[in-house]
């Protein structure tokens, strides 16, 4: 059986869940185990699952704590004659991992988790019955069936509501309101960082190197270097169209000053309308390469040694790419809500791109910026269909910018079809996301993981990734190593980690 579930979608989770608690009835069969009840041992999993970290071999007192005294009370809608088969049932569970041999080696030890649960035993039946632990949901299922109403017959719920609305049903409003108080403190707990795959990056001397080649470094480097001591800006902030002259073919923003349309000149009337300058510009300030002071342009001097370590610049300049919505989206009537909300979009592709072992279609990935906007209501409800696809059209074109940023940067490789992740990318991504507090995997991390975990680990990386690992891990366990792969091979029903198992176990 696979117990690592760490990354799994929904697809795969419930079917394996379902395998598993049926081997978990046959194991009490064969034992004489009573009283188990696969509904306990089901919502156990799927907390670890949606709620952990989805290693089903690998369990503390503190997992065991967790889910026994908050999810079961706050989640599980159960009849009171049931409550008593929780902890068993579990223990159950228990026994079952370590008589197949799929507790995992840092799992804790059986009699720690029997002392646990005969602990638990107690307050986990004061905690199942007392309401002010329920969650929202389950404290109307439960009031429902106590005064005798399906919960799942729709129209009989929608009555028993209606009767409370109106008074006809006696409620404990002090009751209600500590319940949500814990409902939205526990929903805060609840919130956990995406699980990543590993992406192996180069060394720093190699990401140097690709930084150099990055088109927007180029491009803030001749900045400031064309800037000297500062250039004075119009009175709107904006730079001279006299400096906007100079700069546009030096920077090579090919912007067109004075563009003609058939036999007609349109005049640049000032240097905002040139897109590609202005994002230079944005970009350097949003990174504190030059700032403006008393009406003039100038190069922040504490950047000068940032300048001259193109690794260093780049991450500086990926951070402050969320800043500048307004200058990569545009401005103006036909605006799409992207430019309001453009940092999250920049985390949206980013995580995306980052978390795909395969290039990515375009058009995909431009919809999804679309979807994850207007799912947040962040894009206007409503409107005609033509008015919709006008929005769609200018988000997509939003989308197409920050695309284009990304490469300018030397962090994607960009086609009209496909956008997939450069290693500089990557490493951008990574030192981001590690600087916000989100746990990025690395192989030194995994070395002292199990097969399982690795493998899994390997399995949701890409190949180059997946092989980099697995040939560390097994170099740093020649002992242990192969036995386990051997072992996890027979085991698992993963055809996927089988394979890859038998591959390196030699």
């Amino acid at each position: 059986m696979r117990t690592v579930y760490t990354t799994a979608d929904s697809d795969t989770f419930h079917p394996a869940r379902q395998r598993l608690v049926g081997q978990v009835g046959k194991w009490a069969r064969r034992q004489g185990r009573a009283g188990l009840d696969p509904f306990v041992i089901e919502t156990l999993l799927e907390h670890r699952w949606s709620h952990g970290d989805g290693l089903f071999g690998r369990w503390h007192p503190d997992d065991l704590t967790a889910a026994l005294l908050d999810w079961f009370p706050r989640q599980v809608t159960m009849h009171p004659d049931d409550w008593d088969a929780v902890v068993p049932s579990v223990r159950g569970f228990v026994d079952f991992l370590f008589d197949e041999g799929l507790a995992d080696r840092q799992c804790a030890d059986r009699d720690l988790l029997h002392r646990t649960l005969d602990e638990l035993t107690g307050p986990v039946a004061e905690a199942l019955a007392d309401e002010r632990r329920y969650g929202p949901a389950k404290y109307w299922a439960t009031r429902m069936m106590r005064d005798g109403v399906d919960p799942t017959d729709n129209a009989a719920a929608q009555a028993f509501i209606a009767d409370v609305h109106a008074g006809r049903i006696p409620v404990d409003r002090d009751l209600l309101n500590q319940i949500m108080a814990n409902h939205l403190a526990a929903s805060d707990r609840a919130q956990r960082p995406p699980t990543l795959p590993l992406v192996v990056v180069p060394d720093d001397a190699e990401l140097r190197t690709a930084a150099e080649s990055s088109t927007i470094l180029h491009q803030v480097r001749q900045l400031v270097t064309w800037m000297g001591q500062g250039r004075t800006l119009t009175p709107n902030g904006n730079l001279r169209l006299a400096d906007a002259r100079e700069l546009v073919p030096l920077l090579g923003t090919a912007d067109v000053i004075d563009p003609a349309i058939g036999d007609r000149v349109f005049k640049t009337r000032s240097s905002e309308e040139l897109y590609g300058l202005s994002v230079v510009v944005a970009w350097a300030r949003a990174a504190r390469v030059v700032r403006v002071v008393k009406g003039r342009l100038v190069p922040v001097k504490s950047a000068a040694k940032l300048l001259t370590d193109p690794l260093a610049l780049a991450q500086r300049l990926y951070a402050a790419l969320p800043e500048i919505g307004a200058a990569v989206c545009g401005s103006g009537w036909n605006e799409s809500s992207m430019r309001w909300r453009f940092d999250d979009a920049v985390v949206i592709a980013a995580l995306t791109v980052y978390s795909s072992a395969e290039p990515l279609p375009v058009p995909a990935l431009r919809e999804l910026l679309h979807q994850s906007l207007e799912e947040s209501m962040l894009v206007p409800n409503g409107g005609t269909e033509e008015q919709q696809q006008a929005w769609r059209r200018l988000a997509h074109d939003d989308a197409d910018r920050l695309f284009a940023r990304l490469a300018d940067l030397g962090a994607v490789r960009l086609t009209d079809d496909e956008i997939s992740l450069t290693p500089l990318g990557a490493a951008l991504v990574g030192y981001r996301l590690r600087e916000q507090g989100v746990v990025v995997p690395t192989v030194a991390e995994l070395l002292d993981e199990t097969a399982e975990v690795v493998v899994a680990v390997a399995a949701d990386s890409d190949p180059d990734s997946a092989e980099r690992l697995l040939t560390a891990w097994c170099a740093h366990q020649p002992q242990r190593g192969p036995a386990e792969l051997r072992a996890l091979a027979r085991r698992t029903d993963d055809r996927i980690h089988q394979r890859l198992a038998r591959a390196y176990a030699g």
